[in-house]
């Protein structure tokens, strides 16, 4: 991914979505990209960012994987990333993403 790219999302994000960090950082696909690499899941909606530590913990610890999904930060194969919302830990917030690197507050109403 080229710094131009991963700067928008650092800006939509605020950095990481779970701890703020905005040094040791990494795009993360919250629906897999699968053993091909499909670009068809580079999209705004589905790159969330997450600290580095993080992003690594997601792979290789089940509970941590749980609480992800259940913050929308990874996506089963069926999940459209448009119609599932992030938790944002920082901003105490729901937000649904949309492929033009923009965010969407969800009201509590909603």
């Amino acid at each position: 991914m080229d710094a131009k790219r991963f700067r928008r999302y650092l800006n939509r994000d605020n950095g990481c979505v779970h701890c703020g960090e905005t040094e040791a950082v990494a795009p993360h696909h919250r629906r897999n990209r699968g053993m091909g690499g499909s670009k068809s899941r580079d999209v705004p909606s589905n790159i969330i960012v997450l600290c580095s530590r993080l992003n690594g913990e997601l792979e290789s610890d089940s509970s941590k994987a749980e609480q992800a999904r259940a913050r929308g930060w990874k996506l089963g194969p069926g999940d459209n990333p448009k119609r599932v919302p992030i938790w944002h830990m920082v901003e105490g917030a729901y937000f649904w993403l949309d492929d033009d690197y923009g965010r969407s507050l969800i009201d509590k109403g909603d």
